[in-house]
C-alpha cells in the first residue's frame, strides 16, 4: 500500500511539473506568472568573496544567456546546491519570471526560485 501511495504521489508531482513547464525561448511570454522553466545550465556566475548573489545562465552562457536563475549563497547553502558542479547539467526551476530593471538586454530570470531541480 505504501508503494501505491508514493506511486500516486510521484505521478502528481510530475504532472503538475509537465503542465506548467516552459522552454528557456518562451520565459518573455511569462513575466510576472509562475512558471517552471527547464533547460541546461550553460555557465555560472558565482559570488566571489563578500558578495551572495549567484547567476545560472541557462542555455546559452553569459552574455547571451536566454535565461538566468539568480540565487544567494544562503539559498544554495539551504537547498544544498552544489554549483561547482552544475555546468552542462539539465534544470528545473520554478517561480515567478522578472527581468531585472537595469539589464539593457532584459534577460528573464527567476530569483530564489520556489522550486529547483539539477540533475
Amino acid at each position: 500500500m505504501k508503494n501505491l501511495f508514493f506511486l500516486f504521489v510521484l505521478f502528481c508531482t510530475t504532472s503538475l511539473v509537465a503542465q506548467d513547464t516552459i522552454p528557456t525561448s518562451k520565459a518573455t511570454q511569462f513575466i510576472g506568472k509562475e512558471v517552471w522553466v527547464k533547460g541546461t545550465i550553460a555557465s555560472l556566475k558565482l559570488a566571489p568573496e563578500g558578495r551572495s548573489t549567484n547567476y545560472i545562465n541557462v542555455d546559452k552562457p553569459y552574455p547571451d544567456a536566454e535565461f538566468t536563475v539568480v540565487i544567494s549563497n544562503k539559498y544554495a547553502e539551504e537547498h544544498q546546491l552544489n554549483l561547482l558542479e552544475a555546468t552542462g547539467k539539465k534544470i528545473r526551476v520554478k517561480g515567478v519570471i522578472s527581468v531585472y530593471d537595469k539589464d539593457p538586454k532584459k534577460t528573464p530570470q527567476i530569483y530564489n526560485p520556489t522550486q529547483i531541480i539539477i540533475e
